[in-house]
């Protein structure tokens, strides 16, 4: 019978068995969990025996294939991997307001931008910040919004970021969306919008911000873009692009390394010239930490530093 008294209301585990618990679940494998955690097979056997005695219930199955979650044990991975995220948290916020710089900072950013700025921030962070464990995530500026809400990231190098009074943000750059195209493609040095929205378009689907804020253009001066083909992921698009199968808008800094190897052309867009601010989003109350505040410097710095030398229009 399950206990529902007092003993099991007053449970307390111990975080190393909670570990124990996820590694078990995770390898489904009482000796490769073992080996992973390098403890001997039956210490680890105990451990479970025991978180089992305790809660008064089985949380896995025993069977040919291995060891299965029950499905209190799947509740209890569900709660386990939330304390375990709630602790490398705390651990997070408390390095991070230490007077020397140091912890984790999770750094979201798009794809393309991040393939310029990842590789310097981590080797200026390596050198000068030490104590600095950077993470990187990739992502469109709408999920980089939602992880940034969510606490996920800490920094986020984004396009329009949300206007909200817990987010802070600071401009990089304004940059103005060109027409894309397969080398030798194009015959002009410029093209409007209306001219750029009847070539055959290939584009992500709405909500993306992109498309949203291109289309928002379009509909003020009534054009309809010719699209031809949807595509959700930045690479497959200019992929397409690349081998022929039409066009597409982007920045320029979406396409820097393409048209810097000669896979790809670019020419801007006029008439109306469309712009797209790039900047820096932290919420508020990480923004007082100080490994955020020097690791936003060295992006800022680093994006100041491609546009200066021309490569970053």
């Amino acid at each position: 019978m399950v206990e529902t008294g007092s003993s099991l209301r007053d449970w307390q585990p111990e975080l190393r068995t909670l570990r124990y618990f996820l590694c078990v679940a995770e390898e489904k494998n009482m000796t490769r969990a073992s080996e992973r955690l390098r403890i001997a097979q039956p210490a680890l056997s105990r451990q479970i025996a025991r978180l089992e005695s305790d809660l008064g219930l089985k949380v896995f199955n025993r069977t040919a294939r291995g060891m299965e979650l029950t499905e209190a044990g799947e509740i209890l991975q569900r709660r386990a991997y939330a304390i375990m995220a709630q602790i490398a948290q705390a651990h997070h916020d408390v390095t991070a307001h230490a007077e020397k710089p140091q912890g984790v900072v999770v750094v979201g950013m798009p794809p393309t931008p991040g393939e310029f700025i990842t590789p310097p921030l981590l080797s200026r962070v390596k050198a000068e910040y030490p104590e600095i464990e950077l993470r990187f995530v990739e992502g469109f500026s709408n999920a980089l919004e939602h992880k940034l809400t969510q606490g996920e990231i800490g920094l986020a190098v984004m396009h329009d970021a949300p206007l909200q009074d817990d987010i802070v943000t600071t401009e990089l750059l304004v940059e103005h969306l060109n027409v894309i195209g397969p080398c030798g493609s194009f015959d002009k040095d410029s093209y409007t919008l209306a001219e750029a929205a009847a070539m055959p378009l290939i584009m992500p689907s709405r909500p993306n911000f992109l498309r949203i804020l291109v289309d928002k253009h379009a509909d003020e001066i009534g054009a309809e873009l010719n699209i031809v083909q949807r595509v959700d992921g930045v690479w497959h698009l200019k992929s397409l692009v690349r081998h022929g199968h039409g066009y597409t808008i982007l920045t320029y800094g979406g396409v820097l390394s393409e048209v810097q190897n000669g896979t790809l052309e670019a020419r801007p867009i006029i008439s109306p010239q469309i712009g797209w601010t790039l900047c820096t989003a932290t919420k508020a109350d990480q923004r007082r930490k100080k490994a955020i505040q020097v690791v936003e410097a060295l992006v800022r710095d680093i994006v100041g530093e491609l546009v200066a030398a021309g490569i970053w229009r």
